[in-house]
C-alpha cells in the first residue's frame, strides 16, 4: 500500500512523501475530523434555532417581513463562518493565521467593494430607521410602486404594470423617498386648460360642481380653485382636492372623465398648440409661417428663404 502511494505521490507533485503524510495525517485526527463533523452537523440545527428564535423575537417585536429576511441572512452568515472556524480549529487547522489571512483578503475586497459595502450599511439604516417598510407604496424619482423586500444590496419595488425594479440602498438612503402609507390623506393637483374666450367664472362653478357630486373629495367647500396662470395658449385653472390615500387613483381618473365630459357639454374649449404653414410663390422664394393661437385668433408670423423642396412645392401648387 505504501509503494503504491508513493508511486502516485511521484507522479500526481513529484514527491513520493506527499500521499503517505496525508494518510498519516487522516489516521492522527481521525478523531478530530469525525468530532468536528459532528459540531458542523450540531451547529447547523443550532443555527436554525437560533434564527427561528429571532424570528420570534422580531415578530413581537412587529418587525416587518422585509426586515426580519434582512436580519436573518446576517444571523445565518455570521454563524456559518463562526462554526466553520471552530470546525477548522477542531482537526488543528491554525485559525488564528487563517483569521490574519482572511481579514486582509476581505479588507482588499472591502476596498474594491465600497460601493456594494455602501447598500450595505444603507440597508441596516432602512432597517433602523425605517422610512418605509415591506408592502409600502413608495416613490423614488419616476419609480413608484410597493416595497417588495428589502435585500442586502437592493431594495425590490414591484410596479403598478408588475416590474421589479431593483434600487440600490445606498440611493434610497441619499436622496428624497415618498412613502405615501404614512398618510391617510392625499391631496390631488389638478391643472385644467380653458380657452382666453370663455367665461372663466363659468368654467370654475362647472369645476366646483364636479368636485361637489363626488362623495370621496373631502374637501369640496373649501377647496382651493382659481386661475393659475396664464397660458401662451390657454387660462390655467388650478383646484387641490383633498382625499383618502386609497381613494386617490380613482379619484383623479373619475374627475378627469367628468371635466371633459362637462366641458364639452357647455362647449368650453380645451385648447392646444396649433402651427398653420402658409407656403406662398414670389419672386425671392420667400416661405411665410404663422403660428396661430386658436384660444386668442393672435397671428405671429415669420418668413424665411425656401429651400429647394419649397419650390417645388411652389411650382406644384401652380399646377
Amino acid at each position: 500500500m505504501a509503494n503504491f502511494l508513493s508511486a502516485i505521490s511521484e507522479f500526481l507533485f513529484k514527491d513520493a512523501n506527499i500521499l503517505i503524510q496525508m494518510r498519516d495525517w487522516f489516521f492522527a485526527q481521525a478523531g478530530n475530523i469525525l468530532l468536528a463533523l459532528i459540531l458542523f452537523w450540531i451547529g447547523r440545527y443550532a443555527i436554525k434555532w437560533v434564527k427561528a428564535f429571532a424570528v420570534r423575537i422580531m415578530t413581537k417585536a412587529s418587525y416587518d417581513s422585509a426586515a426580519m429576511s434582512f436580519i436573518t441572512q446576517i444571523i445565518n452568515y455570521a454563524l456559518l463562518v463562526g462554526l466553520v472556524l471552530i470546525c477548522l480549529n477542531q482537526i488543528g487547522v491554525p485559525t488564528t493565521s487563517f483569521i490574519a489571512a482572511f481579514g486582509a483578503f476581505g479588507l482588499g475586497i472591502g476596498l474594491s467593494l465600497q460601493n456594494n459595502l455602501s447598500n450595505l450599511a444603507s440597508g441596516l439604516l432602512i432597517l433602523i430607521f425605517k422610512p418605509f417598510r415591506a408592502g409600502h407604496v413608495i416613490q423614488v424619482g419616476d419609480v413608484v410602486g410597493s416595497v417588495k423586500s428589502i435585500q442586502f444590496m437592493y431594495t425590490v419595488i414591484t410596479t403598478k404594470d408588475q416590474k421589479n425594479v431593483y434600487i440600490p440602498n445606498s440611493l434610497l438612503t441619499s436622496q428624497a423617498v415618498t412613502n405615501i402609507v404614512y398618510t391617510t390623506e392625499r391631496v390631488i393637483p389638478f391643472t385644467f386648460d380653458i380657452g382666453y374666450n370663455n367665461d372663466h367664472h363659468e368654467a370654475i362653478k362647472i369645476l366646483k360642481n364636479i368636485f361637489a357630486a363626488d362623495k370621496r373629495v373631502l374637501n369640496p367647500k373649501n377647496m382651493e380653485i382659481g386661475i393659475s396662470e396664464f397660458g401662451d395658449n390657454s387660462v390655467r385653472i388650478a383646484a387641490y382636492a383633498r382625499v383618502k390615500s386609497k381613494d386617490f387613483l380613482a379619484v383623479q381618473y373619475g374627475i378627469m372623465s367628468d371635466v371633459k365630459d362637462a366641458f364639452d357639454k357647455y362647449g368650453i374649449d380645451i385648447p392646444y398648440p396649433q402651427r398653420v404653414v402658409y407656403i406662398q410663390n414670389d419672386p425671392q422664394h420667400v416661405v411665410y409661417i404663422q403660428n396661430v393661437d386658436t384660444s386668442t385668433g393672435e397671428i405671429k408670423g415669420t418668413k424665411k428663404k425656401a429651400t429647394t423642396t419649397n419650390v417645388e412645392i411652389d411650382n406644384s401648387l401652380e399646377s
